[in-house]
């Protein structure tokens, strides 16, 4: 079995990806959005329930595109200072959202007021100065409160389930899986398909964790014809689940490519799944 994967609630979900696994009569899944599937432009909740509809599985990818995971900080952070300087910036895009920064010695809570960059790198512009240092040698990270955390994997997940669908799964923004999120996220959803996106998308079934499941990306930049060729011969010869994810809006994963993954698929013999079917078969959901 090989279960296909597409993030991020966009249009061409519906536009483009739908209408190419139509045309060869097999599902996939969608890691949704329910903010951005009900902003303009973007899938709506009848996009989302047709192809629902259609046997395919909708998996929460948080309310907003939200990063869940800790992100290191880049340098040490000064008692008095509003600025914290981050690897990448994913925080800084929600203004008023609560974090917390800690290094190991320090916890402190702040709330985001907006981001930006200098000579020094990007930052977290935060409401209010913190009162104590940081030591990004430690190392220091930021992420979520615990209780924001909740609230982004609850509301997600209650949200999709209020358009009648069935919610399983969940879907990490930006790969980022490390920190308090791992020990939450089984409290609300049984199975997570990119917990470690590049080490192949081969899940070995004799020892399966569904919450640790990984994939392969299939867009042009990512594979190559001969990499998705080995892949799915890999999966038919080998006892294991295969697991492809891609982004539909993306330029590197036009149509082309959605139906040469698919007829490579067919061609080795495997039947193409949504990941709650491949588990519920093989045991891991009732």
């Amino acid at each position: 079995m090989v279960v296909f994967t597409y993030d991020d609630s966009k249009i061409e979900d519906y536009t483009m990806t739908y209408p190419v696994h139509e045309r060869y009569d097999v599902p996939a899944c969608i890691g949704a959005c329910p903010d951005l599937v009900q902003s303009s432009g973007d899938l709506n909740p009848h996009h989302v329930g047709e192809l629902h509809d259609a046997g395919w599985e909708v998996m929460s990818h948080t309310n907003r595109h939200r990063s869940v995971g800790r992100i290191r900080l880049e340098s040490d952070a000064e008692a008095g200072h509003d600025r914290i300087y981050v690897e990448t910036n994913r925080h800084g895009d929600h203004v008023g959202d609560p974090i917390v920064l800690f290094d190991g010695e320090r916890t402190v809570e702040a709330t985001v007021a907006g981001k930006g960059s200098d000579d020094k790198g990007q930052y977290i512009r935060l409401e209010e100065p913190i009162d104590q240092p940081l030591d990004a040698t430690n190392p220091a990270y930021v992420r979520y409160t615990e209780s924001f955390l909740r609230t982004i994997l609850a509301d997600s997940k209650r949200r999709i389930e209020d358009w009648g669908i069935d919610v399983t799964g969940f879907v990490y923004p930006y790969g980022r899986t490390d920190g308090l999120v791992e020990s939450l996220i089984p409290e609300y959803y049984d199975a997570v398909p990119n917990y470690r996106t590049g080490v192949g998308g081969l899940n070995p079934i004799d020892d399966l964790e569904p919450m640790q499941l990984h994939r392969r990306y299939i867009e042009t930049d990512r594979s190559t014809p001969e990499e998705i060729e080995t892949f799915m011969a890999t999966v038919a010869s080998e006892d294991v689940l295969g697991i492809v994810g891609g982004h539909s809006e993306y330029d590197t994963l036009p149509a082309e490519r959605i139906e040469f993954t698919i007829e490579t698929a067919l061609d080795h013999d495997l039947r193409i799944v949504t990941l709650q079917d491949a588990l519920t078969e093989l045991g891991y959901l009732d």
